[in-house]
């Protein structure tokens, strides 16, 4: 073969190689309950970041396990605990409340990364006794998240009702049959909501009958917090719901509502956190980086079209960087409020709340989605009674095992064996199934 000819298929070779080496795209893979819009905004945001700063595009594989954050925990728990599972192929895991984050770490499902100095200096390590970010790095908030009540107010004006704006209000005789709920089991955003819920109250009693009070009401629970958020456009009028949620029905549905209760919001993190065993550790880090920057943050809560703002969809977030309130004053979508504002948030008791989360869910299962029917007649007898106190004390009557927080810390402890879980719930729904039964006899 001539040397000319030679070196012309090395020529034409290269013409066709090198551009594919150009092309070259790093890879990443996150599990997410977030929706498409914050999905595709930070894939491309990211992609062009990095392939500024490190010369090459990024394509994120998102995984979808058809839930929020407890059916993501529940999967990744799963995975990791069978025999010779070395790797889940998962780098990512984003969003959630930070009790399944907590729960990750506690099991070895997460692996400590760097929250580097510039973030911790405008991310609290606490706010409102809830901690932002984990002291040994396994995770940190990416937003805040409050929860409020979605309403619709030309239907509660048709039925002339008054729009709810305290937790309280929900359970009155004028809310019967009016509020759509989501059922706790199914849902980590309608667990913290109830949780909020009883945290508005003097003490856990007092928090619990406020909370049964508005489950009373309900006109059905649905599988997730965003069906129940759905339904305020048909059916339902009031949901209790989280604020994402509420931002973007409201501003797709003018007649929609969302209010946060002065006062008596928890604003929770919404936390990332790298897996164990992640197939590409160092971009892994990078993209955690990358969601903690102030540009990061800025995607979450400008208007489309803005210099560091999403292209196409606005993503209605309240970012966790105090300082992207300060930098883009005046620039924030409307509905985008700090949470840092004084009287904002509700100051907590934390440990009260760690010692109920393993409880709160199993006993609304008990008392309000296992005993539906009857729970809505006594709610009924106790708003035709004028709320009589007997009734009321009736209606509001715990369990004798979880009356005092020791007792639910005790009984937490106990439904972590799935045979005294089983024993325990079925106590719980006799007891309330006969409390019903007595009332409306």
């Amino acid at each position: 073969m001539k040397t000319s000819t030679r070196w012309l298929i090395v020529v034409l070779a290269a013409a066709v190689i090198l551009p594919g080496c150009r092309r070259k795209v790093d890879s990443l893979v996150i599990i997410s309950p977030h929706n498409k819009y914050i999905q595709e905004e930070f894939e491309r945001a990211f992609s062009e970041y990095h392939r500024s700063k490190y010369g090459r595009p990024v394509k994120i594989e998102w995984r979808d396990v058809g839930g929020g954050g407890s059916k993501i925990f529940d999967y990744l728990r799963n995975v990791y605990s069978r025999a010779g599972e070395s790797e889940m192929k998962i780098d990512i895991v984003w969003g959630g409340g930070e009790d399944i984050y907590m729960r990750m770490a506690a099991e070895g499902i997460l692996r400590p990364m760097k929250i580097d100095d510039d973030a911790k200096a405008n991310i609290p390590a606490t706010f409102g006794g809830l901690e932002m970010y984990d002291p040994k790095g396994y995770w940190c908030g990416t937003a805040i998240s409050g929860f409020g009540i979605l309403y619709n107010a030309d239907r509660l004006k048709r039925l002339n009702v008054p729009a709810p704006k305290l937790w309280q209000e929900m359970g009155s005789g004028a809310m019967f049959d009016l509020v759509a709920l989501a059922d706790p089991m199914q849902s980590a955003s309608a667990a913290a909501a109830y949780e909020a819920i009883v945290q508005s109250g003097k003490d856990w009693p007092d928090g619990w009958g406020k909370l049964l009070g508005i489950m009373g009401n309900a006109s059905r629970f649905y599988d997730g917090a965003s069906g129940a958020a759905d339904a305020v456009i048909t059916d339902a009028p009031v949901a209790t719901c989280v604020d994402f949620y509420g931002f973007m029905r409201a501003a797709q549905h003018k007649e929609l509502v969302y209010h946060s209760p002065k006062g008596q919001t928890i604003f929770n993190p919404d936390p990332i956190g790298i897996l164990k065993n992640p197939p590409h550790p160092e971009l892994a880090q990078r993209f955690v980086d990358f969601v903690l920057s102030r540009q990061g943050q800025a995607l979450l809560a400008l208007p489309p079209g803005q210099p560091d703002g999403p292209r196409k969809d606005a993503l209605m977030r309240q970012p966790i960087r105090k300082d992207v309130y300060t930098h883009y004053a005046g620039k924030l979508l409307p509905l985008v409020i700090s949470p840092y504002e004084a009287g904002n948030e509700m100051a907590i008791d934390a440990e009260a709340r760690k010692v109920r989360y393993g409880v709160l869910r199993f006993l609304i299962r008990a008392a309000a989605i296992d005993n539906a029917d009857g729970l809505k007649k006594a709610k009924k007898k106790l708003i035709d009674s004028g709320f009589a106190k007997d009734l009321l004390e009736q209606f509001d009557a715990l369990p004798p095992n979880v009356q005092s927080v020791d007792g639910l810390r005790e009984v937490a402890g106990k439904l972590t064996d799935a045979t005294e879980n089983e024993r325990i719930v079925t106590d719980w729904q006799r007891f309330f199934r006969d409390k019903y039964r007595r009332m409306t006899q």
